[in-house]
């Protein structure tokens, strides 16, 4: 992910949060993270993890691909929950690759 494209999806996540009422802080414990690492999340200083950035979207209830690639706002579908459930039913290992894989096609279609 670009510099530009990380300031991008930060941007979409923080307008988000405003436009729910939620400060920093408070979002940054209903997703089950530091203050200090939602802020970086937010600022554009530090990519989010997969893990992260589903908590995110549910949350803020948008899609994954709004959060990444922008566009329309749109209400979330059902991604989050079909990756719960392939997640769900794979040992850690293969959730590892699993995860290794969705990023590298997220990399790719950013490039």
């Amino acid at each position: 992910m670009t510099k530009d494209q990380l300031k991008a999806m930060a941007g979409r996540i923080k307008k988000r949060r405003d436009a729910l009422g939620y400060t920093q802080e408070k979002f940054a414990e209903t997703i089950d993270l530091t203050s200090s690492s939602y802020t970086k999340i937010e600022n554009a200083f530090q990519q989010p993890s997969l893990d992260s950035l589903i908590r995110i979207s549910e949350k803020l209830d948008v899609s994954l691909q709004y959060l990444v690639f922008g566009g329309e706002h749109e209400p979330k579908t059902d991604d989050v929950e079909v990756m719960r459930s392939i997640f769900g039913s794979v040992d850690a290992e293969k959730m590892e690759h699993v995860k290794d894989l969705l990023a590298r096609i997220i990399k790719a279609k950013l490039h």
